[in-house]
């Protein structure tokens, strides 16, 4: 893959992004295991993808796939235990191959899959470390991913999100509230990145304008009923998959 294939595609500046903001974090607090566990993810993304493909398909593709996966799953697991992180990426490996309709058409974000399935079966909390220190974040993911969501026109499913999540958090918690939280990083790794994945979103149909309405309502329940079994903003965009699946394949 050459450098033009690589920009040209949109996975491609999403992963540019990741990087960045992972090594913003590193520059705010420089720790090893933040350091190894990106690498680990990315390594065991790849690894087990190309394995999956060969058993599969027959061939050993450089997937930009595996690397924007194993991006988010290790800037987004609590870099402290190697057995959640193994865990979310064999996951995430596995629902790519298995819970799907052919080729690169799974039907649940495989990132916030695997993310969910290991910190619920090792009771740990969703930590989102590379996008919870700072004002920072919010300017990487913003500015940056502007031209990839341009690319695949998808700008409205992260700026619907935001708008009915800040409204519905004005009217449960107040402006103030609405407004830290709204623009909260962790939030907009979210929102700009993980919302509007190209294959697990519907992008076609009344429901890709409404999807980031759909998981904003979703988000917003949970909190305020407490019923989330994981972190509520991957849980949500999760039930939001198999919701616009079965939505999409029958309207």
């Amino acid at each position: 893959m050459t450098i033009r294939m690589f920009w040209a595609d949109s996975r491609g500046k999403v992963a540019v992004v990741l990087v960045l903001l992972w090594l913003a974090s590193l520059m705010h607090q420089l720790r090893v295991s933040a350091i190894l566990f990106p690498l680990l993810a990315i390594a065991g993304s790849y690894a087990l993808d190309a394995f999956l493909s060969r058993l599969r398909w027959g061939s050993w593709p450089f997937s930009l796939s595996s690397l924007v996966t194993g991006l988010l799953i290790g800037l987004i697991v609590d870099p402290t235990s190697v057995t959640v992180l193994a865990t979310a990426v064999v996951a995430a490996s596995l629902s790519k191959h298995f819970l799907g309709f052919g080729r690169q058409k799974h039907i649940f974000n495989p990132a916030a899959l695997g993310i969910v399935l290991s910190s619920g079966l090792f009771h740990r909390p969703v930590a989102w470390w590379g996008a919870t220190w700072g004002m920072v974040p919010v300017l990487i993911i913003f500015f940056g991913m502007i031209v990839p969501l341009r690319q695949l026109r998808r700008l409205w499913m992260p700026t619907s999100f935001l708008f009915v999540y800040g409204i519905a958090l004005m009217i449960v918690s107040g402006a103030e509230s609405a407004l830290k939280l709204t623009f909260d990083p962790t939030i907009f790794l979210f929102a700009w990145v993980m919302l509007a994945e190209p294959i697990t979103a519907p992008n076609r149909g009344f429901w890709r304008y409404g999807w980031g309405v759909l998981v904003a309502i979703l988000v917003i329940v949970q909190q305020v009923f407490s019923i989330s079994w994981s972190d509520p903003l991957l849980t949500a965009l999760l039930l939001a998959n198999g919701v616009g699946y079965l939505l999409t394949h029958r309207v």
